[in-house]
């Protein structure tokens, strides 16, 4: 009798300590991560081993710090990671898509941001499916047994896709992966047919990988809020209402913003300008540079080296001092031997040209050179603003990966520095009296200006990243860069000095 009365106490209180609530004094909460770059992602530094990093990573120490909560990370997939929340090992997660059935074993915090999925097909077969609506996607798929790389465990942005995921019927087209990297090789190796992906994961996956050539994305228009997700078996419901106060503060700060701006601008900027037509003008406008510099160097009679120095200053130099002044490592001219190889052959082109010629000019009585030449000297001015347009882009795309504050002020200086400030070097050093950027027409300000543009245009795009936004964003200053150069030149609008002769 006494046996049954202890057994029945015992199984009372292992109910009640299971119904007792969540504690609320835990101070320190177990989270995961997997990689998903640009949100969660671990860097390596010299000798320090890796530091965990990513949009989320940072909105959540934000937000945790503004909660008075601390964070454990651990390496975990996604799919474990849900299992660990619904039997309580684990606290919470990032970078959720609400769903009633997680609902059951999870909290949902109000939405810290929001995502928009795509799907990346091989640009062989892009034009393999064709539709307007998810619906037809789906039906398609079916109908051509389109392989989906899919991350197991995930929940996309649109119900329909969800359903078509879960049904029995359709699981031989599916192909499960622990991340998206995963995805992408296997759509390289021709193991599936196209995979679904947050477009900004894709984006940044496919341009550190330089796969662009290869893979194409496909908007699907579908996007949903992102919230955190808590463990009910830990977390109780007082304190997701803490993280959603601490949530609104985080979003109403300069903080959030700042995030979002660090760990997306960078990545859409550069997939940017890892095009074609960015390098063409670039190179362009580092040729013309060069050039510049060996007019310089023939009116100064400058030795071989002396035009080497004088060309590749307005070349690269404002770019050098840039990173230096940034502590960027490697400096950004020696990661590619591309654009001082082009300064080289620049010169020795211009030294032998120069020299054949004046042995012409000795026997058949030819004028001498002149750098008066109209055609010459516009031709050079075309790729002159291309230089100037695309070496203001640079330096905008490498103040916001510095992380510079406030952009819309350092990003027009280091636009400046990196557009006109090798140019002020050259002048310099040939001894020239007159430096042009400083004494000469409208030039630095023209870097200036659109730097300073571009920079406000980044900030104001964070309220709503897009990346089609951002590239055709670039695209215009770009433009406009090189349309006010031209518009300058030709018109010969004057410069505003300080002193009036």
């Amino acid at each position: 009798m006494k046996l049954i009365k202890f057994l029945f106490i015992f199984i009372l209180q292992c109910i009640s300590a299971y119904s007792q609530p969540p504690s609320e004094t835990k101070e320190t909460l177990l989270n995961g991560w997997y990689l998903w770059d640009p949100y969660q992602y671990a860097i390596r530094n010299d000798g320090a081993g890796e530091t965990l990093t990513g949009l989320d990573i940072e909105l959540v120490k934000a937000i945790t710090t503004a909660a008075k909560y601390k964070v454990i990370y651990e390496p975990v997939s996604w799919k474990q990671h849900q299992e660990d929340l619904k039997s309580g090992k684990r606290d919470f997660a990032a970078g959720a898509t609400y769903t009633p059935e997680r609902a059951e074993y999870v909290h949902f915090s109000a939405p810290y941001r929001f995502e928009e999925n795509s799907l990346f097909v091989h640009r062989n077969e892009e034009f393999k499916l064709q539709f307007k609506t998810i619906p037809e996607f789906l039906a398609q798929a079916k109908q051509h047994q389109f392989r989906l790389g899919i991350i197991e465990g995930y929940i996309y942005a649109d119900p329909a896709i969800n359903n078509w995921l879960k049904d029995p019927q359709n699981q031989s087209l599916i192909v499960k992966a622990n991340n998206d990297l995963e995805n992408i090789n296997a759509l390289l190796e021709g193991k599936i047919d196209g995979f679904l992906a947050d477009r900004i994961v894709g984006a940044t996956l496919i341009w550190r990988t330089n796969n662009g050539p290869h893979i194409n994305e496909i908007r699907l228009g579908i996007k949903t809020p992102i919230h955190f997700m808590f463990s009910k078996k830990t977390i109780s419901l007082k304190q997701v209402e803490v993280f959603n106060d601490a949530i609104q503060k985080v979003k109403d700060s300069s903080t959030y913003n700042q995030i979002i701006s660090w760990y997306l601008h960078p990545v859409l900027l550069l997939q940017t300008i890892d095009t074609k037509w960015f390098h063409f003008i670039e190179i362009m406008g580092t040729i013309a540079f060069a050039i510049s510099g060996l007019v310089i160097a023939y009116q100064r009679k400058a030795t071989l080296f002396g035009a080497f120095l004088l060309a590749v200053l307005p070349s690269l130099g404002g770019g050098i001092i840039r990173d230096v002044i940034f502590n960027r490592k490697p400096v950004g001219a020696l990661q590619s031997p591309l654009y001082l190889s082009l300064v080289l052959i620049t010169v020795l082109i211009g030294f032998i040209a120069v020299h054949l010629y004046e042995h012409r000019q000795k026997k058949k009585k030819l004028p001498k050179l002149s750098n008066k030449n109209h055609t010459v000297e516009h031709l050079l001015t075309v790729c002159d603003a291309m230089g100037l347009a695309a070496f203001t882009i640079t330096g905008i795309v490498v103040s916001v990966m510095a992380k510079v504050s406030p952009l819309w002020l350092w990003g027009a200086f280091f636009a400046f520095l990196t557009g006109a400030g090798g140019g002020i070097l050259r002048d310099l050093i040939s001894g020239s009296k007159n430096v042009v950027s400083l004494r000469g027409g409208i030039y630095p300000e023209i870097a200036i200006f659109w730097g300073f543009s571009l920079s406000l245009f980044l900030m104001w795009q964070t309220n709503e990243i897009n990346p089609e936004a951002i590239k055709y964003g670039v695209m215009f200053h770009v433009a406009g860069a090189f349309i006010t150069r031209l518009v300058v030149y030709f018109l010969k609008i004057p410069n505003i000095y300080f002193k009036n002769e």
